[in-house]
């Protein structure tokens, strides 16, 4: 089978990663390639994971909407003869949908790598036009999505595959690791360490995390959480220093930011919107218990008291009761939670297992 990755770009990002890994996966037993539209960040990507056997194309576009940018694609796809293209992300949606017009004979799918509010609008739009064109297979990456899809828009066509990975390994020593956390101390004794890895922005609810963490360090002032991610919005990172949190610190950027995971107590998630994102699945493959929020598709994947706890609510009192309620667990309690996430992952998320789905769906 001929198969053809289309994406903005490989710069880091949740979408990007499941990407990179898919294609991989795939590249044992098909020929595939990768297409990224736009620009690639030279500094911060994935790029260098990909396998030698896999093609990659990167067409550098500027501009977002442009007839002679479609017509390259068009053309580009038709030398490459593929059996099947997978596509991700808005842009390279309004793109393929037009060459699935054009080109009905190839096989194409759609993966939705957030939650359904995120794609209502322009899931809406191709529902008025299924009539012309529903030739394209719309993945949800977990069941709340999928399930909220068919509520709305019942004819599209859609299935359910969930995001996978590969279990994350630290490429890093474990003294550069220890040595990230301890320039976060508070105290000269460990006390526990929770890890947010995310970009600064809105959908990330890091003002909930924040002030949750202050209401933590009343009880457990030995407790931290590290901050993983660009400071996307300047607004929200100056209302994250208003709120002067001691237990909680900004780490910016890092590569392979999962690495930080392997002396972290738990992952942290405080989002109001998600799909079923990555770094959860890192987190559960390597036997770290998580603490979120019920945004999107994590309900589905955090299951209360056994991998880890999920609140009910988007409220301070609840994440900050979850909190707590993990560090007083005991230890052999807690040495069962992290059993319970790797089980979970090789059960459910291996990479293998959900490359298998889709190939199921492409043949």
């Amino acid at each position: 089978m001929k198969i053809v990755h289309v994406i903005s770009s490989l710069s880091i990002g949740g979408a990007e990663n499941f990407v990179v890994q898919l294609a991989n996966e795939q590249s044992k037993s098909n020929d595939v390639s990768i297409i990224t539209l736009g620009i690639t960040d030279p500094n911060k990507n994935y790029i260098d994971q990909i396998e030698n056997t896999i093609h990659l194309y990167q067409l550098g576009w500027t501009k977002k909407y442009s007839i002679k940018q479609f017509i390259h694609l068009y053309s580009f796809i038709g030398k490459l003869t593929p059996t099947t293209i997978f596509v991700h992300l808005h842009n390279p949606l309004y793109y393929v949908y037009g060459v699935s017009i054009l080109r009905p004979k190839i096989s194409y799918i759609h993966t939705i790598h957030s939650s359904f509010e995120n794609w209502k609008l322009i899931l809406g739009y191709l529902n008025k036009l299924r009539f012309i064109n529903n030739r394209i297979l719309h993945v949800c990456v977990a069941p709340t999505i999928y399930n909220e899809l068919q509520k709305k828009l019942p004819k599209l066509k859609s299935t359910v595959i969930p995001n996978g990975i590969k279990s994350h390994y630290p490429g890093r020593e474990i003294k550069e690791i220890e040595t990230f956390w301890n320039n976060f101390s508070i105290s000269q004794k460990k006390g526990q360490r929770f890890l947010a890895i995310g970009n600064i922005n809105r959908h990330k609810n890091y003002k909930l995390l924040s002030m949750s963490f202050k209401e933590v360090y009343k009880i457990y002032p030995k407790t931290i959480c590290v901050q993983i991610g660009r400071e996307t919005d300047t607004i929200l990172v100056n209302e994250l220093k208003k709120i002067n949190s001691p237990n909680v610190f900004l780490a910016g950027p890092q590569k392979n930011a999962a690495d930080f995971l392997s002396e972290a107590d738990a992952l942290i998630v405080s989002s109001v919107q998600e799909g079923m994102p990555i770094v959860i699945l890192e987190a559960l493959s390597m036997g770290v218990p998580v603490i979120s929020t019920p945004a999107g598709g994590i309900k589905d994947i955090i299951k209360d008291g056994e991998n880890g706890f999920i609140i009910d609510d988007f409220e301070i009192p609840s994440l900050t009761a979850a909190i707590v309620k993990f560090i007083e667990l005991s230890q052999s309690d807690k040495k069962i939670m992290a059993a319970n996430a790797r089980s979970c992952f090789e059960q459910y998320y291996e990479i293998k297992k959900v490359s298998q789905s889709y190939q199921s769906k492409s043949a």
